[in-house]
C-alpha cells in the first residue's frame, strides 16, 4: 500500500512522521479498512535528482518461423483419416480419405465407368462429355478414372486423393442419361441426370447447398 502511494501523499506521510513522531492513515485491507500509525522508521525516504538523456527498452520478438510449405503440410495432417473398417471384414489395406472441403479441393470430381466394356460404348463418350464440359464452364476440373481396377477400389484410390464426388457411368447411364453421384465422406449415393451433376457440384462448392439437400431432391442408391 505505501509503495502504491502517489508522490504527494507520501511526501505529506513522510512530512507529518518527521514534524510529529508518527502519523496514522486508514489503509484499505481484503476485510475492510484498517488505522495503522506509522513512525519516521517506516517511512524513511530519500529524494534525488536524476537526468535522464535516454530511455531504453529491451524488446521481446515473437519470431514464428511459419512459410507456405507448413500451412500446406498443416492442412493435408488435419484433412487425412483412416476410414473405419467394416464389422466382419477381413480387409488388411487401411483405406485413407483426403477429406478436403469440396470448396478447395484441386479436383473437384472424378468420372468412372463401371467398367472396361462402358468405355467402349458411344453414348460414354457423349454423357462423360457433357459432364466435363459443364463442370470445365463452371471453372472447376475433373479427372477420368478409367482403369481396369474394380470400382470399389478406384473409389478408395480417389478418397484419399482428396476428390470429393465420384460419378459413376454404368450401363443404365446408356439408356436413360443419368448417372450415380458418389460423396466422399459419407459415401451416400444419389441417382440423377447427367446433365445436371455439373450444377449441383458447382452449388455444394460455392456454399448454397449441402449434400444433404441432394439426398432429399434426387434418389438414393
Amino acid at each position: 500500500w505505501l509503495e502504491q502511494l502517489p508522490e504527494e501523499q507520501l511526501k505529506a506521510l513522510v512530512d507529518e512522521t518527521k514534524k510529529n513522531g508518527s502519523a496514522t492513515r486508514s489503509v484499505p485491507l481484503a476485510e475492510g479498512a484498517e488505522e495503522f500509525t506509522f513512525l519516521p522508521e517506516h517511512v524513511a525516504s530519500e529524494t534525488k535528482k536524476e537526468k535522464v538523456s535516454t530511455t531504453t527498452f529491451m524488446p521481446g520478438v515473437v519470431e514464428p518461423s511459419f512459410g507456405i510449405d507448413r500451412i500446406l503440410f498443416a492442412t493435408l495432417e488435419h484433412s487425412y483419416y483412416a476410414r473405419p473398417k467394416e464389422e466382419g471384414s477381413d480387409e488388411k489395406q487401411t483405406r485413407g480419405v483426403l477429406a478436403f472441403p469440396a470448396a478447395i479441393a484441386p479436383y473437384k470430381m472424378t468420372i468412372l465407368p463401371q467398367d472396361q466394356r462402358i468405355t467402349r460404348e458411344a453414348k460414354y463418350d457423349e454423357i462423360s462429355g457433357v459432364i466435363r464440359k459443364r463442370v470445365t464452364a463452371l471453372g472447376h476440373t475433373c479427372t477420368v478414372d478409367d482403369s481396369n481396377a474394380t470400382l470399389g477400389k478406384r473409389y478408395s484410390r480417389n478418397d484419399e486423393l482428396g476428390i470429393p464426388f465420384a460419378v459413376t457411368v454404368d450401363f443404365d447411364s446408356i439408356k436413360d442419361d443419368s448417372v450415380t453421384m458418389r460423396e466422399r465422406d459419407s459415401m451416400a449415393q444419389v441417382r440423377l441426370p447427367a446433365k445436371d451433376v455439373g450444377q449441383v457440384m458447382h452449388d455444394i462448392c460455392w456454399g448454397r447447398k449441402q449434400w444433404a439437400d441432394v439426398l432429399k431432391t434426387y434418389p438414393k442408391v
